[in-house]
C-alpha cells in the first residue's frame, strides 16, 4: 500500500495518464467524423468550394472560445471545463451526421469549435501544469495520444465506410463512448483552479494572464512579441495539421480517383508518423533543444506535402502523408511548452497562443476550398507547403527557460 506521503505527492504531481485519455478521446472522435468526409459530403451534395466554408467555422468557434478558457481554468479548474466543453463538442460532431444543408452542417461546427476550442486550451493548461511539476518534457507525448486516437478514429472510418455502415450509426456509438472515456479521466485531473484572493490582473494589457506556476500576488505583464510568434509557428502548424484532416481524406478520392477507404487509409497515415514523433520527439528535445527539432521539422512537413501533390503514386503519396505528419509532431506542443515557460503568462498565454494558431485553421479550409475553383485540390494544397515553411525560420522564439529546472 502506498503510504500516505506517496499518495499525497502523486495528487500534487498529476496523472500524465488522465490528460493523454483527453487527448486520445479529442482526436479519435475528431478524425473518425473527418475520415467521413466524403460520405458527409455526398450526403448533403456540397462541392469542395462549400464544404470548406462549412468546415471553416469549427475555426471560427474555436477562436472565439480559446480567448475566455484561461480565466475559465483559473475559475472552475481544467477537470470540469473539460467536462462541459466536450460534451459540447462530442455531441455537435455527433449530430453532424443528420445534417441536412450547408448551412446547417457549418452551424453545427461552430457549436463544435467552440467545444472545441475550450476543451483543447483547458486540456493544454492542464497537461504543462503535470509537466511543470514533474518536470518532464511531456507535452509532446500527450499530444502523440491525440495522434494515435486519431489514427484509431480514422481506421475506424475507414473500416465503417468498408463495411457500408452509415454515419448515422457510427457517429452516436463512438460519440457516447467518448463522453464516458472524457468523464472518467478528468476525475484524475489535479486541481489548477485559482482562489479568488490569489487572481491577479494584468500590468499594461487586457490579457490577464496567471503563471502555471505563478505566485500569488505576483504581478503579470501583458502579451509579448514572443507569444505572438510563437502564434504564427503554431499557426503555420494548425494549418498544416487542419489542412491533412480536412482534406487528406478527399484530396487522393478526388484527383486520383482511389477508393474513400485509401483516403482514410492516408489521414490514419499522417496521424500515425505523427504520434510517433510525438513519441519519440520528447527525448529528442530533451537532448538536443527545440529550435533545432523545430528547424528540421518545418523542413521534412514541407517535403512530404510537396511529394504527396507533386509525385502521381499511392506509394509516395502514403510517404508524403508520412513525412507530413511526422514533420508537424512536436511543433504544436513545443509552442505550447515555450508559451507556459513565459514568466508571468501561464493559462491565458497558452490561450493566447492557441487562439492565433487556431487562425490556421479558419484560414485554411477556405483558402484551400476556394483555390480549387482554379486548381486541383493537390496543387492547391501546395499553400500548406510554403506556409509549414515558416517554422524553419522562427523556430528561435521556441528557445528553453533556462531559469526552470531541466527535464531529464
Amino acid at each position: 500500500m502506498s503510504s500516505p506521503t506517496t499518495a499525497q505527492d502523486r495528487a500534487y504531481l498529476g496523472s500524465p495518464f488522465a490528460v493523454a485519455t483527453s487527448f486520445a478521446v479529442n482526436g479519435l472522435f475528431f478524425a473518425s467524423v473527418l475520415s467521413r468526409m466524403p460520405s458527409i459530403r455526398a450526403y448533403i451534395g456540397a462541392s469542395l468550394a462549400q464544404l470548406s466554408l462549412a468546415l471553416v467555422c469549427v475555426g471560427i468557434g474555436s477562436i472565439l472560445a480559446m480567448p475566455f478558457t484561461g480565466r475559465l481554468t483559473e475559475r472552475f479548474g481544467s477537470a470540469l471545463v473539460c467536462r462541459v466543453s466536450g460534451t459540447l463538442a462530442l455531441g455537435a460532431w455527433t449530430a453532424v451526421a443528420w445534417m441536412p444543408s450547408v448551412f446547417a452542417l457549418g452551424l453545427c461546427l461552430l457549436f463544435a469549435g467552440l467545444g472545441l476550442g475550450v476543451w483543447d486550451v483547458a486540456m493544454n493548461v492542464q497537461g504543462v501544469t503535470v509537466e511543470q511539476r514533474r518536470t518532464r518534457v511531456l507535452m509532446p507525448m500527450l499530444h502523440a495520444l491525440f495522434s494515435f486516437g486519431a489514427v484509431t478514429g480514422a481506421l475506424m472510418g475507414a473500416a465503417c465506410a468498408a463495411a457500408d455502415i452509415s454515419t448515422q450509426v457510427q457517429f452516436p456509438v463512438v460519440g457516447a463512448l467518448m463522453v464516458t472515456a472524457l468523464f472518467v479521466c478528468t476525475k484524475y485531473f489535479v486541481s489548477d483552479a485559482v482562489p479568488v484572493e490569489d487572481r491577479v490582473t494584468d500590468v499594461g494589457s487586457n490579457a490577464d494572464s496567471s503563471s502555471v506556476s505563478a505566485r500569488p500576488g505576483e504581478s503579470r505583464p501583458g502579451a509579448s512579441r514572443r507569444e505572438i510568434v510563437l502564434g504564427i509557428i503554431v499557426l503555420a502548424t494548425a494549418m498544416g495539421e487542419g489542412a491533412a484532416n480536412d482534406w487528406l481524406g478527399l484530396v487522393l478520392v478526388d484527383t486520383r480517383g482511389v477508393a474513400e477507404a485509401f483516403g482514410a487509409l492516408t489521414l490514419a497515415g499522417f496521424n500515425l508518423t505523427m504520434g510517433i514523433g510525438r513519441v519519440i520527439g520528447g527525448k529528442m528535445i530533451a537532448r538536443m533543444g527545440r529550435v533545432p527539432i523545430l528547424r528540421v521539422s518545418g523542413g521534412v512537413a514541407s517535403f512530404g506535402i510537396l511529394l504527396l501533390c507533386l509525385v502521381n503514386s499511392p506509394v509516395t503519396a502514403l510517404i508524403g502523408a508520412g513525412c507530413w505528419g511526422l514533420g508537424l509532431a512536436v511543433v504544436f506542443p513545443s509552442g505550447v511548452s515555450a508559451a507556459g515557460e513565459i514568466p508571468g503568462r501561464g493559462p491565458r498565454a497558452i490561450a493566447l497562443v492557441s487562439t492565433i494558431g487556431y487562425t490556421g485553421f479558419l484560414l485554411g479550409a477556405p483558402l484551400i476550398g476556394q483555390l480549387t475553383r482554379v486548381w486541383p485540390l493537390d496543387r492547391a494544397l501546395l499553400v500548406v507547403a510554403v506556409a509549414v515553411l515558416l517554422v524553419v525560420f522562427l523556430a528561435p522564439a521556441a528557445r528553453e527557460d533556462k531559469s526552470l529546472p531541466s527535464r531529464p
